[in-house]
């Protein structure tokens, strides 16, 4: 039982320290005291194995401050601090701003695709295409769902009349994640948007199909119902999309005013 113990929180320690950001020099000491226990209770007689008892003990303590560590606000290299970075590189009101928290993101933690994302849609929000499109081809990971979300906006942004690019990136994105209903979603508004009602269609009720409580794919399949004349079906997905509106003020707008259209073409 303490070799099984000693392993489990062996593996632990080492997620915590090298890809959660817990504080290296704490996970390296359960770890040591973890393999410690394996190895002791190997060799060590019957009537000793309270060493490797105590050993694994010892890794488990470790292991719950490290988790408490990394997921805390102090310190640098804990979960909540790079949470912070990153937001903070996002919504950078200069560039100098922005480069400085880049700085201390990958002294603390490395350069990876979160760091990279978050400087490029920082360069988005800044207009500064070039920047950002370089960002994104850093990306180790070009087949995340962020990753296809930021290259959307990014089309959608700087290059809104090539519409086979964002098209094509989408559909790359639900290639690769067959089950993300947003990704779907995006794809059938962006056919929408280029009149291409069929497709559009097929990609709406194949977003609700994977998330019911979305109301957005309803709500354009009753704004398509709609341009076509089909004010019965428009009715009936206007409604439905109004009831999963909740709080969503943008879709219950977007909703309302279609309703009051079809009801003048029906009155």
């Amino acid at each position: 039982m303490p070799i099984i113990i000693s392993i489990v929180i062996f593996l632990i320690l080492t997620m915590q320290t090298f890809f959660l950001g817990g504080t290296v020099w704490l996970g390296i000491v359960g770890m040591l005291l973890s393999a410690a226990g394996v190895v002791l209770s190997f060799v060590l007689k019957k009537r000793k194995k309270y060493l490797s008892n105590v050993s694994a003990l010892a890794g488990i303590v470790i292991s719950v401050v490290c988790c408490l560590f990394i997921t805390s606000d102090s310190g640098t290299g804990t979960l909540r601090q790079k949470e912070i970075l990153l937001g903070q590189m996002v919504s950078a009101e200069t560039s100098e701003n922005v480069e400085e928290k880049y700085a201390d993101y990958i002294e603390a933690y490395g350069e990876d695709d979160s760091s990279a994302l978050c400087l490029a849609q920082y360069y988005m929000r800044a207009e500064e295409a070039d920047k950002s499109r370089s960002m994104l081809f850093k990306l180790k990971n070009k087949t995340s769902i962020d990753y296809y979300c930021t290259m959307a906006e990014w089309y959608n942004k700087f290059d809104k009349g090539n519409f086979s690019y964002v098209v094509s990136t989408l559909l790359d994105a639900v290639a690769e994640h067959p089950y993300w209903a947003k990704g779907h979603l995006m794809l059938g508004l962006s056919y929408y948007e280029n009149n291409d009602n069929t497709s559009a269609i097929y990609y709406l009720k194949k977003a609700h199909l994977l998330d019911l409580s979305d109301g957005y794919s309803l709500c354009y399949l009753g704004v398509i119902s709609y341009d076509r004349g089909s004010y019965k079906a428009a009715e009936k997905y206007l409604s439905d999309a109004k009831a999963l509106a909740g709080k969503d003020s943008y879709l219950l707008s977007l909703v309302e005013t279609y309703q009051e259209c079809v009801a003048r073409e029906v009155s």
